[in-house]
C-alpha cells in the first residue's frame, strides 16, 4: 500500500504563508498531523477495562495523554493523538468496541488544530468566547465546546508531552483563515489585559 501523502496545513490551503504568530503575551501556531477520532456509543462505557484508554463519562473532562480522550457530551468522545496515525488509532478503538452499539469516525482531515500558549492565551480566549478560561485553568486539564466569531470550537487545555499547559483549538479546517485572523487581530488587546490585570511581567 502506498504511503499517504501528508496533508497541507489548513493555513497553507487558505493561501497563508505563516503557520505561527507571537505577541507580547501570546504564542499561536498551527499543529499539523494530529489524529482525531470520534467515538459515539449507546453505552456509558463502550470500551472494556483497558489501560490503553480511559473514558470519563463527565462532559468536559480530559483523560490520558496520547491519545487524550475528551468527553464532548454523554456517550461521545474525541480521541486526539500527535503520535499515533489516525487509521491505526481508529482501528485500535474499533477493535475494542461492540459495533452494534458503538461507532468510530476519523475526523482528522476535517478538523484543524491551533495551539495557544503564554499568559495572554486565556485572556484572548475569554475575550472571544462566553467562557471564563482564566478560572478554568484551576480545573487542570479539561475540554469545552464554545463559539468564537460564530465558529464552533473545541478547546482542550492540557500539557503536551508534560510541558507547560496550552490551549488547543479544534475546529472546521475550512474556517482556519478566518479564525486565525480573528485571533491575531485580538492579540494586542489580550496583551493589554494581561499586563493590566494578569500575571504578565
Amino acid at each position: 500500500m502506498a504511503s499517504r501523502k501528508p496533508q497541507q496545513a489548513s493555513l497553507e490551503q487558505a493561501g497563508m504563508e505563516s503557520l505561527s504568530f507571537s505577541s507580547a503575551t501570546v504564542k499561536l501556531e498551527e499543529i499539523r498531523g494530529v489524529s482525531k477520532v470520534r467515538l459515539h456509543s449507546l453505552l456509558d462505557q463502550p470500551l472494556p477495562d483497558s489501560q490503553f484508554h480511559e473514558l470519563s463519562a463527565k462532559t468536559g473532562s480530559s483523560s490520558g495523554d496520547d491519545p487524550a480522550v475528551l468527553c464532548l457530551r454523554p456517550r461521545e468522545w474525541l480521541l486526539v493523538s500527535e503520535t499515533i496515525p489516525a487509521q491505526r488509532l481508529q482501528r485500535q478503538i474499533a477493535d475494542l468496541v461492540d459495533s452494534a452499539q458503538s461507532s468510530t469516525l476519523d475526523t482528522s482531515d476535517g478538523l484543524a488544530v491551533f495551539r495557544l500558549a503564554g499568559p495572554g492565551a486565556p485572556w484572548l480566549l475569554s475575550k472571544l468566547s462566553c467562557l471564563d478560561f482564566l478560572a478554568g485553568r484551576q480545573s487542570g486539564r479539561h475540554c469545552a465546546r464554545t463559539k468564537m466569531g460564530h465558529i464552533a470550537v473545541i478547546v482542550h487545555y492540557h500539557q503536551p508531552r508534560g510541558g507547560p499547559f496550552v490551549f488547543d483549538l479544534l475546529f472546521d479546517r475550512s474556517l482556519a483563515k478566518y479564525l486565525w485572523l480573528l485571533l491575531t487581530a485580538s492579540a494586542d488587546h489580550a496583551d493589554e489585559l494581561t499586563k493590566t490585570y494578569g500575571d504578565a511581567k
